[in-house]
């Protein structure tokens, strides 16, 4: 149970290294210009649920880098906190198993000492 407690105390320390994070689905499209060249030009979207409707950001050219940095610390984190939540699970059922294991061993102890009294 030690081992699973320094692993998540690991995890929750690089909570603290988090940076700038935006949620969402990246998702690239491409566009027709409607002037007379018609030229294609592609686009980042920033998608995300906002009360159960869909919410589209268009992300400027200049920040598809800096979006995609942001959405990937965001998966990142979000990873990070799934894997903390298992770990807490693990100790939880280590803890409830180690207790009764040892009330266990207790009532055993009661029952030996009893048979010794009455015999």
């Amino acid at each position: 149970m030690h081992q699973l407690e320094a692993k998540r105390a690991a995890l929750l320390k690089q909570l603290g290294q988090v940076g700038p994070l935006v949620e969402g689905s990246l998702a690239v499209s491409n566009r027709r210009c409607h002037g007379p060249s018609g030229a294609q030009y592609r686009y980042l979207m920033l998608c995300r649920k906002d009360q159960g409707r869909s919410k589209i950001l268009t992300i400027p050219k200049d920040l598809h880098e800096t979006v995609t940095a942001w959405n990937a610390e965001h998966k990142r984190v979000k990873a990070l906190l799934k894997e903390i939540s298992a770990l807490s699970e693990q100790i939880i059922h280590g803890y409830v198993k180690a207790k009764r294991a040892a009330l266990r061993q207790e009532q055993l102890q009661l029952l030996d000492e009893t048979e010794d009294s009455n015999a």
